[in-house]
């Protein structure tokens, strides 16, 4: 199966996250692009899909390039008297397979537009809801299994496993 490529409607995100436990809005404009892709990064990894995010306008301090690739995430702005739309639908339509990416937006144009090509599209405040419980579900995975799944054994329950399994016993006794 092919790898799914997440495309994100980077302000579009943004304001979808008002009133939401990730909510960028409260945020400078660039602590919120950062806080958005380091937010990204981390549903990344847990699905390990390939996700771009697109902002409007020039580049920004933190992000110098035009495209940058940030803690997994791409990173990309609109070339001047270009919008994000339109990079986005591009991407998409350019695409041999439109049908692996799903594009986070509530832009009714680009979700016209892309779904006409065969992608599939998801509302921001739904990503971030299903990322929020997808998180919650792995939190709760962790904390139902024993620390040393993650953090190993200490060394006295090493020496008393060695102990009970007589690893340190002479075998000609």
């Amino acid at each position: 199966m092919a790898l799914l490529h997440i495309v994100v409607d980077g302000y579009n995100f943004l304001h979808a996250s008002r009133d939401t436990d990730w909510d960028f809005t409260a945020l400078s404009l660039e602590e919120a692009r950062e806080a958005i892709v380091a937010f990204l990064a981390v549903h990344r990894g847990a699905l390990r899909e390939k996700v771009t995010v697109v902002f409007d306008g020039t580049r920004s301090v933190v992000y110098g390039a035009k495209s940058e690739n940030t803690r997994g995430v791409e990173v990309i702005f609109s070339e001047p008297g270009e919008t994000a739309d339109e990079v986005i639908c591009r991407m998409v339509a350019g695409s041999p397979n439109p049908r692996a990416f799903l594009v986070v937006t509530a832009d009714r144009a680009i979700r016209n537009a892309v779904q006409a090509s065969g992608a599939r599209i998801i509302g921001p405040r739904n990503f971030l809801l299903s990322s929020q419980e997808d998180h919650e579900r792995r939190r709760k995975r962790r904390e139902a299994e024993p620390r040393e799944k993650y953090e190993g054994t200490t060394p006295g329950q090493v020496e008393k496993w060695r102990e009970i399994l007589g690893f340190d016993k002479d075998p000609d006794e």
